[in-house]
Order: C-alpha cells, then sequence, then structure tokens
C-alpha cells in the first residue's frame, strides 16, 4: 500500500495529438499524463488500478496551468501521496518541462467494491 511521502517520476512526450489548433498541449492531455502516472506508479508497487471486484475512481480533481506545453516538449511528471485514508489516497502531482512548472495540482481517488 502507498503511505504519505511515496512519490513517483516519470517521463513522457507530448504527442501531436495532444495539442489543439494553437499548437500547444490540449488542458485534457495534462489529466490524462497525470493517469498515466498514476498507473503506472500503482503497478510499480504491484497493485492493480482496476481488479476484478475494485476500482479507484476519481471524485475529486485540480489542476493550475503555469506554462505551456508543444509537440516534442518532453515533460517530467511528478506525483506525491499527501493522505492516505481507509478507501481513498490524495496526491498532488506537478508537470515540469526541464525546470519549469507547467501544471500542478491534486487528485482524490477511492477504492470502490464491486
Amino acid at each position: 500500500m502507498m503511505q504519505q511521502g511515496d512519490h513517483f517520476d516519470t517521463t513522457r512526450r507530448v504527442s501531436f495529438s495532444d495539442t489543439d489548433a494553437s499548437g500547444r498541449v490540449h488542458f485534457t492531455a495534462i489529466l490524462r499524463y497525470v493517469e498515466d502516472a498514476e498507473h503506472a506508479f500503482f503497478a510499480s508497487r504491484g497493485m492493480a488500478v482496476i481488479g476484478e471486484n475494485h476500482g479507484w475512481p476519481r471524485v475529486h480533481i485540480d489542476c493550475d496551468y503555469r506554462a505551456p506545453l508543444a509537440f516534442g516538449d518532453e515533460v517530467q511528471i511528478r506525483l506525491v501521496v499527501q493522505v492516505v485514508g481507509k478507501t481513498s489516497i490524495k496526491y498532488t502531482f506537478a508537470v515540469k518541462k526541464s525546470d519549469q512548472l507547467c501544471s500542478e495540482g491534486s487528485m482524490v481517488i477511492v477504492r470502490v467494491e464491486g
């Protein structure tokens, strides 16, 4: 299981399909990047995001966009576990290009059975 302070880092490139008509990353792509990082984090811990009898839906998310990203940019995504409850986990996340903070926010997920 995850504990407060645990973190996970990963990198990826901005795909052309993640950009809008301005050539900048579409805001929803950032949330997919964070979700992909979360899935990799779970896998690194031997945990399943979706199982036969459970799932981890998002119940809250916020994101502040600080700087644009464009096609081909390499970005670093960091997740940090802030709170582990009985059935929930709250993360903070940061998306950076080099040392520049591009997006940051938080996400709460809850384990549901069934």
